[in-house]
């Protein structure tokens, strides 16, 4: 049987009295917890996995996207940027995540983006203010911020 260090998920066969990556001492289901406190703080319950043998089973992860088109969607995407002086910003980060999402596989399962440019405009018009306000400090957080709002709006399609 397969399991999983829940302290720093590590996966080994057997049980083990500790981790071999993290030393814990290992709790496995049906078990009996020790009473001691400081035994207590120190022990961490396993996870049991299942250990797929058949390969048919794994679902594989990929990207079928090819490079003409990324470098097309990304050179549109800097062009309209640039024409508008940064107003269109939001509508090619949209533009060129969309593309990149519906061509990712993960598992077996297709991304889905559902994000707008107008959804991230206001946004996008706040963080440009604070960027001045703060003479540019603010500018370091945008990517994180940006990251953050394409996260919350990527999906598994099926």
């Amino acid at each position: 049987m397969k399991y999983t260090c829940t302290n720093c998920g590590t996966s080994f066969e057997g049980e083990l009295e500790r981790c071999p990556k993290c030393g814990k001492r290992m709790i496995y289901p049906g078990q009996e917890i020790p009473k001691k406190k400081e035994e207590v703080k120190e022990e961490l319950p396993v996870v049991k996995e299942e250990i797929r043998t058949d390969s048919a089973e794994i679902e594989k992860s990929y990207f079928d996207g090819g490079l003409l088109q990324k470098i097309g969607w990304s050179l549109l995407g800097a062009l309209i940027t640039l024409i508008t002086v940064g107003i269109c910003f939001p509508w090619a980060v949209c533009m060129i995540y969309n593309w990149e999402t519906k061509h990712t596989v993960i598992e077996g399962r297709r991304l889905g983006f559902n994000g707008h440019a107008i959804q991230l405009f206001g946004n996008w018009i706040k963080w440009i203010l604070l960027t001045i306000i703060t003479i540019g400090i603010f500018a370091l957080w945008i990517p994180i911020k940006i990251k953050k709002w394409i996260t919350k709006h990527t999906y598994f399609q099926n």
